[in-house]
């Protein structure tokens, strides 16, 4: 059967959703494929990892403060499954790149889904979700893509928060400090961009 649809069973009529990587996928955000199934939860879940049929489903754990922004999503002709709306994704992409592979697949995200975005529920959606770090991240991959800097932009501008946390958290703790965005640039901005345009 169709993964999403074993994590929709898995969660036995509980709160869920996909997201992530998984997420980006569903959204047509990413050419690769996704080897795994992300679920979004707001009970601890043990064993966080459960393999089924040689497919992995990882389950993550959400605040309840993080815990929103995701509906009812077709996914085939007959079945729908809870999925983080197209802003949320996005959200929680610069929230953890760790879980959509590395910040280069985020920046792609970001880039896609530019003309489908609403600006007004992503930003409501950063600002909701209380993590500056998703902020910065979100606000230095705009600049660095050259996507169109709305008042949104500038005024989370105002209100970024000290210390510099690293831009990719799959990369090392190196590289120089961006003190614009308060961030910690740890992967090389060349390689985001020819992720992109090529």
């Amino acid at each position: 059967p169709d993964w999403h649809l074993v994590a929709k069973y898995l969660m036995k009529g509980k709160d869920y959703y996909i997201g992530y990587y998984t997420a980006m996928q569903i959204h047509g955000l990413i050419t690769q494929p996704s080897l795994k199934e992300i679920i979004i939860t707001n009970k601890q879940i043990k064993p966080s990892v459960k393999k089924i049929r040689g497919v992995e489903f990882q389950f993550v754990y959400h605040t309840p403060v993080r815990f929103f922004g995701y509906k009812s999503t077709w996914i085939n002709q007959h079945e729908k499954v809870s999925v983080s709306e197209l802003e949320k994704t996005i959200v929680d992409a610069v929230s953890k790149p760790d879980l959509c592979g590395g910040i280069t697949e985020v920046a792609k995200a970001i880039y896609e889904s530019r003309t489908k975005i609403d600006q007004q529920k992503l930003f409501d959606y950063l600002t909701r979700n209380k993590m500056q770090v998703a902020k910065k991240r979100y606000l230095f991959l705009s600049d660095l893509l050259g996507l169109e800097w709305s008042s949104y932009h500038e005024s989370m501008m105002n209100n970024l928060g000290s210390g510099y946390p690293l831009l990719d958290t799959t990369g090392l703790d190196q590289g120089r400090w961006d003190s614009k965005f308060g961030l910690r640039i740890n992967v090389d901005t060349d390689t985001i961009k020819k992720g992109i345009y090529t």
